[in-house]
């Protein structure tokens, strides 16, 4: 069964591997990919994102649907390689802190998923 709605498709291979919930493990996972990964992401992911946006508007933060919240995941991870693809074209920040000794400090993410990830 597709975790995604319909239109979204294309978008499903994606699911297993980079719907990644918190912004530490988004970081985590970036700086594990190879630039021709977040390359292939972005190429699917980013003409999308109008499309993304709209759909996940349609909830209240605190009840979105399942499929709303992989889509927002799917959107985060997006901006996390954005600056990778764009920018710096590898997956790493050049000349910065080392990523071992980076420690990312976000807020608790403030959605409460409807009926849980924990099927993905």
């Amino acid at each position: 069964m597709p975790a995604l709605p319909e239109q979204f498709y294309e978008l499903e291979r994606f699911v297993p591997e980079w719907v990644v919930d918190s912004e530490a493990d988004r970081y985590r996972f970036r700086v594990s990919r190879t630039i021709e990964e977040l390359d292939s992401f972005y190429a699917a992911v980013f003409p999308r994102l109008d499309d993304l946006a709209n759909y996940i508007d349609q909830y209240p933060l605190d009840a979105m649907p399942r499929e709303a919240v992989l889509l927002l995941r799917l959107g985060q991870m997006l901006m996390e390689i954005s600056p990778a693809v764009g920018v710096y074209r590898q997956p790493d920040v050049p000349n910065s802190t080392p990523f071992e000794r980076f420690t990312v400090i976000s807020p608790l993410e403030p959605i409460h998923i409807a009926d849980g990830l924990e099927n993905r």
